[in-house]
């Protein structure tokens, strides 16, 4: 892989020396060169810090660079698209036209993975039979734990595991089963909320901070969305049930070798909201 400088353009700055944390380009005789392309990680941070364009890089899609247009970083835009976004459960029938879903996945490619793995994948799922059955295999299993917890060996472990844990997640989603049962019963779903979409954010089985690059990625998903008017869930049962049985990642079609570390509902919300959710400040410590 070809990484040098074109020396009529460069102006000697240095900023690819001191950008570069691969080790790529180091000063040899006082001037900047790449040194060691063999160690490039194709983050194209000394293309991006150049100020004369003066990198050339075989491994930088060129026509995807462009110059940061500083005018539309409005901190508080953002500000505002994090305070206003919800977590959906309750979705309009409308389809998402393909292209809005291509256009937010897309630009998870601008999300940052360790190392520049760029390893994170996703799964679109929008038939309606293959949602409906997922969504009834995940609450299936909480009907059948729930059911297991009031008699027998399975209520002594139930009780047990009160004590040891009171207000634990078990007793805060079994109490309400039965109340669960009926809106069920009535039609409702209570797992994927009848969302048109579901989103699997995954990569490979093994290696390291997959799981990172998946949610970081599903957070860009989640603030997208909402700017462009979509609402997204984040369903944390389907992402626990496809790591336990693999009957429902056949379902889910998700590749062998992959993990899905997030699972997104989306679609257009039923309901608008007018005010911002309050929050409990996060703890903060300072080392000064």
């Amino acid at each position: 892989m070809r990484i040098t400088r074109v020396e009529d353009q460069c102006n000697l700055c240095g900023l690819c020396v001191n950008d570069c944390v691969a080790g790529v380009w180091r000063a040899v005789n006082g001037r900047p060169e790449a040194a060691a392309p063999e160690f490039c990680s194709l983050c194209g941070h000394c293309v991006a810090v150049c100020p004369k364009d003066a990198i050339v890089h075989d491994g930088i899609d060129f026509a995807q660079t462009r110059p940061v247009d500083k005018k539309r970083l409005d901190p508080e835009v953002f500000a505002e698209i994090v305070r206003s976004r919800r977590s959906i459960r309750r979705y309009k029938a409308d389809r998402v036209p393909d292209g809005v879903i291509e256009a937010i996945l897309g630009l998870c490619a601008w999300s940052p993975t360790a190392s520049n793995k760029q390893d994170v994948a996703f799964t679109v799922i929008k038939n309606k039979d293959v949602l409906q059955a997922i969504s009834a295999a995940v609450f299936g299993i909480g009907t059948k734990a729930y059911r297991h917890s009031r008699k027998g060996l399975g209520k002594l472990v139930y009780k047990a595991l009160q004590k040891i844990a009171p207000g634990n997640d078990l007793e805060r989603y079994m109490e309400p089963m039965p109340w669960y049962l009926e809106q069920q019963a009535a039609g409702r779903d209570l797992i994927l909320h009848n969302a048109p979409v579901l989103i699997l954010v995954h990569a490979p089985k093994k290696g390291r901070f997959h799981c990172e690059n998946c949610n970081i990625a599903a957070g860009d998903i989640m603030n997208h969305a909402h700017a462009r008017g979509l609402g997204t869930c984040y369903i944390g049962f389907v992402t626990l049930a496809l790591k336990i049985f693999p009957g429902l990642r056949k379902l889910a079609s998700l590749p062998r070798d992959r993990r899905a570390y997030a699972c997104l509902t989306m679609g257009y919300p039923a309901h608008t909201y007018a005010r911002t959710p309050s929050r409990r400040p996060r703890p903060v410590d300072w080392l000064r």
